[in-house]
């Protein structure tokens, strides 16, 4: 059954946000994950949504998640206290 991370975040700057993502995006393209969104939902509050096939690739997929929140809070784009990340698995589509 596939499961997601989810994770809230704030930024000043999503556009600049994006663009650090852009460089990591052939690193992160190779966490097995099903997709990886990120999403802004206004006044500097995003979350990133990332679906995998299952647990144990979402596991193997964990340090590089890590490293990239950590590659973005050392570059000051988002704020280290902000990053709220959160496990689920599907019980349930429609």
């Amino acid at each position: 059954m596939a499961v997601y991370r989810i994770t809230r975040f704030a930024a000043s700057d999503m556009d600049k946000v994006g663009e650090k993502v852009e460089t990591m995006r052939a690193t992160l393209e190779g966490t097995g994950a099903d997709f990886i969104d990120l999403v802004s939902y206004g006044n500097g509050k995003g979350v990133v949504l990332a679906k995998y096939p299952d647990q144990a690739s979402m596991d193997a997929a964990t340090e590089t998640a890590r490293k990239a929140f950590a590659d973005m809070v050392e570059a000051g784009l988002i704020d280290g206290d902000s990053i709220h990340p959160h496990m689920g698995e599907v019980f349930a589509s429609f």
